[in-house]
């Protein structure tokens, strides 16, 4: 029998999540339904840790972090719920990288002004995206991070998110199959 692989069979639509809902629900949903909604991230971003926030969620295995590594369609469905993400936050993903989206000073008074839950699920998605091959793409979202809290007035950005944001980009480098579990995500 192999072995139970539910992240990817949701991704690949051909599973729902802990509480019936399909990968392509979950991105059709709006920003509200996104901002106060708790127990999706942990699906559309998986980490190999249990979340202390949704623990009926499934963590990656070594099996998994492989599969959406090597899979084309995999991979493709994770920049789409990036991408999702990215749009409710107030930013864009282009050619050129990350950059502050249309609607920037509309979203940005949910995370950017004010310490938020926000803050644990760019850390959340900085992570996966790291340990499941998007290095690159976490990058990009660090470092318009770091850029607008630079740059954009009114940054309520606390100094502990960032260091979780700056821990996240680097954590998997060397150790992708490391299981914990943690309340930060």
């Amino acid at each position: 029998m192999p072995a139970p692989r539910p992240l990817v069979d949701f991704y690949l639509g051909s599973a729902p999540d802990d509480h019936d809902r399909t990968f392509e629900a979950i991105l059709a949903h709006d920003d509200e339904w996104l901002e106060y909604t708790h127990n999706f991230i942990q699906w559309l971003f998986p980490l190999t840790s249990i979340s202390g926030a949704n623990p009926t969620a499934p963590a990656l295995d070594a099996a998994q972090i492989a599969e959406f590594r090597s899979n084309p369609t995999l991979q493709k469905q994770l920049l789409r719920a990036f991408d999702r993400m990215l749009g409710f936050y107030g930013l864009d993903r282009t050619l050129d990288g990350i950059n502050k989206a249309l609607h920037w000073e509309q979203r940005k008074s949910l995370w950017f002004t004010h310490p938020s839950h926000n803050h644990l699920r760019i850390t959340r998605i900085l992570k996966c995206l790291s340990t499941l091959g998007m290095g690159q793409e976490a990058r990009m979202l660090y470092d318009r991070l770091a850029s607008l809290k630079e740059t954009e007035p009114g940054c309520g950005i606390p100094t502990t998110a960032f260091a979780h944001w700056t821990d996240a980009v680097s954590l998997y480098k060397d150790a992708p199959n490391q299981t914990t579990t943690s309340w930060w995500v």
